[in-house]
């Protein structure tokens, strides 16, 4: 999201949604819903935008793809699996569309597998998601092991560093591999 504050769903961790996240959609809580469209409309817009849609189709695609999640929401199991499924259905619809303007697709010659710019951008939608997830576990980290660790992200020297955090010099190893074990341990279980 650009300068827009993100919703609260975009700021949880796959693994912090509301395990109700799908019914509560399918029942029409409406902020929920705002907060769904928020947190995913990029990742939708950018499917559109690699078939080749035009932006009143783009538009068509993405209400197509909140209908269809509106109706097949109770069949998808686990909401972290929302993201997958979000990306996998605006394509579809995106080529369903292509289809119906009368374009010629041939689906033979389409690849089984995502073409480099599809996995480019799930693999922007993931980094998101994963950046989020990393800066909330930053953000849990004891003051000093944050103020190191958001150091070393800004690429400070040990020197700026021993200035800007307080400590000495021989402190900044441990403190960062303190912080760094502390790190994988929340990411993992994220």
């Amino acid at each position: 999201m650009t300068s827009q504050m993100l919703s609260p769903v975009a700021k949880l961790r796959h693994d912090e949604w509301p395990d109700d996240l799908l019914e509560r959609l399918v029942a029409g809580d409406s902020a929920l819903w705002a907060d769904v469209v928020q947190a995913f409309r990029p990742c939708l817009l950018a499917r559109a935008s690699e078939v080749g849609l035009k932006p009143w189709q783009r538009q068509d695609m993405e209400q197509r793809v909140w209908l269809a999640l509106l109706r097949n929401a109770t069949a998808i199991r686990n909401p972290a699996c929302l993201p997958g499924w979000l990306s996998t259905t605006a394509r579809r619809t995106a080529l369903n569309l292509l289809r119906e303007e009368g374009r010629e697709i041939v689906i033979d010659q389409l690849p089984e597998r995502p073409t480099a710019a599809e996995s480019d951008v799930e693999r922007r939608c993931l980094d998101r998601q994963q950046l989020r997830e990393l800066h909330a576990a930053v953000a849990q980290l004891p003051p000093q092991q944050r103020a190191v660790v958001r150091g070393l992200l800004r690429e400070l020297s040990y020197d700026e560093l021993s200035s800007l955090a307080g400590m000495a010099i021989g402190s900044i190893g441990p403190t960062r591999q303190r912080a760094l074990t502390r790190l994988r341990v929340a990411l993992r279980a994220a």
